[in-house]
């Protein structure tokens, strides 16, 4: 059987481990992944969802600090794979790494490559309002996503309704899919490789918690929609009312998206029905989550809050 190492670590890199795990040519020597973090208000240390599940199918597990580090190497050479499957692992690799297995490592890569090589790539695809994405499994290089592209999945449609959670969940059992029927040509040792054309690269990048503040002044509401779609569940998005902040949690376009505001509101303005003017269209807010409380229909907060009616929405709290 030939020795693989699997690197992941979300909930998303789950499907690939699976298909690799039940592989009847392959051998997990180890699985590498992100060491325990905390989470939650008690900030208790929680492992990854890769490390419960390989821990379940009894696959060693490996919690380096940095993959590239002394550690790292001496684990992986330790583990000697043949070949090195990735799916979201969250590391980059230097070269000593990619020279150590003989077959090569692959990435498994949520998108259809040269469109959005970087971190962020479903969320990408939402906010571009691309019709369509899919997984891309890639030979790894130095640069980031830049390597040659092996296979890739059918192209799945992207809904009106799809958030970064659905979209990514359907990309992850893709993933799996597309692992499976590729292995054999990973296996065999020589594989295609397709260069990627450098005209059509379009990049993404990590994305920090502070985009996810609303500034309907700048943004449209064709704009926010996406937003709200593209960063669920995280970073999440959000406004100010005042000095206190209020979650985005769900909402939709009202009217046409980019017709010019009849009333002459300032932009942020909320106005009786949850109608909330941007610099292009308005969006009317479902779902609200006011800072220290759960999410709520928008008019359980407006009955606590019946003084917001008028008020303007921000991107930065009052006096901030």
């Amino acid at each position: 059987m030939h020795p693989a190492v699997f690197m992941g670590s979300p909930e998303f890199a789950l499907p690939s481990l699976r298909a690799l795990a039940s592989h009847s040519a392959c051998r997990i020597t180890g699985v590498f992944t992100q060491p325990d973090r905390p989470f939650g208000r008690g900030r208790k240390a929680r492992p990854s969802p890769v490390r419960a599940e390989a821990e379940a199918l009894d696959l060693p597990v490996f919690t380096p600090e940095r993959i590239g580090g002394e550690e790292g190497l001496a684990l992986l050479t330790e583990a000697g794979p043949e070949i090195v499957i990735v799916c979201a692992y969250g590391q980059i690799f230097p070269e000593r790494v990619l020279s150590l297995p003989p077959g090569g490592a692959y990435n498994l890569h949520f998108s259809l490559l040269p469109r959005w090589r970087g971190a962020s790539p479903v969320q990408a695809a939402i906010l571009a309002g691309d019709r369509e994405t899919g997984v891309s499994m890639q030979r790894i290089v130095r640069e980031l996503d830049a390597g040659p592209v092996v296979v890739e999945s059918t192209p799945l449609p992207i809904s009106a309704q799809d958030t970064a959670q659905s979209l990514g969940e359907r990309l992850a059992e893709a993933s799996g899919r597309l692992l499976a029927s590729a292995l054999p040509l990973l296996l065999e040792g020589n594989p295609p490789l397709l260069e990627q054309e450098p005209s059509l690269v379009t990049h993404c990048r990590t994305i920090p918690k502070a985009a996810g503040a609303v500034d309907w002044q700048v943004e449209s509401a064709r704009m926010i929609e996406r937003k709200i779609r593209a960063y669920t569940p995280w970073p999440g998005c959000f406004t100010y009312l005042g000095g206190r902040r209020l979650g985005l949690v769900k909402l939709e376009l009202a009217g046409a998206p980019d017709q010019v505001a009849a009333g002459g509101e300032p932009p942020g303005t909320l106005l009786p029905g949850g109608l909330v003017r941007s610099q292009a269209g308005y969006v009317r807010l479902l779902e609200v989550k006011p800072e220290g409380r759960g999410a709520m229909p928008l008019q359980a907060f407006l009955n606590g809050a019946p003084d917001a009616l008028g008020r303007i929405l921000s991107a930065r709290p009052e006096g901030g």
